[in-house]
């Protein structure tokens, strides 16, 4: 194994293992053995994340490993960034606003889904919670987003969900921007139709793969 393959390793083992330190360690290799910051990224930290991402999805881990392995990529993500030439740092995948529905206050999931989606290569604006459909839309608008995504934990909060579709639709958004809903109170398909949304997700790790295919659809 090459030296350039073992320092690979260990930024992918640092994730897996949730250890900040080691990361950060093997950026600090990384960059003084003079890899490539893209190569770091693309075959080191993110074929840790989605190792994670698997074990999550079998059942192998709970969510909170989850969540630690991606604020960790995100942190040796940042430092690595650093050091990429201008030219060549990677475009994300596309850009999200997310936040939770006026009237719930509930942020887990949404920071999770933060922390993991911006890891894995999309460029995340989380407003918050308690936020009304106003925000959400004008936040897409100034950050010129490709998905919104609302959450809702608390069953009496879902209407805002449908409010916004409605909002988009009205002010003749709907087709500029991809429409993702989920959360705790996400009552399932007959809900995704009367939202008029573009897809749900209640599993941070389907909700990236879905994602990424609606991604990849409006690019093509």
């Amino acid at each position: 194994m090459s030296e350039k393959e073992k320092i690979l390793k260990k930024l992918a083992e640092a994730v897996v293992n949730f250890d900040e330190a080691a990361a950060m360690a093997a950026v600090d290799e990384a960059i003084k053995a003079k890899i490539n910051p893209v190569d770091a990224l693309t075959k080191g930290l993110t074929v840790g994340i989605k190792e994670v991402g698997d074990k999550f999805g079998r059942g192998e881990i709970p969510l909170p490993f989850l969540m630690l392995s991606a604020q960790v990529m995100e942190k040796a993500s940042e430092k690595l960034q650093q050091h990429i030439p201008k030219e060549e740092v990677p475009e994300p995948l596309g850009v999200m606003v997310i936040g939770t529905v006026e009237g719930d206050i509930h942020n887990l999931g949404t920071n999770i889904v933060t922390a993991v989606f911006s890891a894995s290569g999309i460029k995340m604006y989380n407003i918050g919670v308690d936020q009304p459909v106003d925000n959400f839309i004008k936040k897409a608008l100034e950050v010129d987003a490709d998905i919104i995504g609302a959450s809702a934990l608390m069953s009496n909060t879902l209407q805002q969900q449908k409010f916004l579709g409605e909002a988009l639709k009205k002010r003749g958004l709907r087709d500029r921007f991809i429409y993702m809903v989920g959360g705790g109170a996400f009552p399932g398909e007959e809900w995704l139709k009367e939202v008029d949304a573009d897809d749900y997700a209640t599993d941070v790790i389907i909700g990236l793969e879905k994602a990424k295919k609606l991604l990849e659809e409006i690019k093509e």
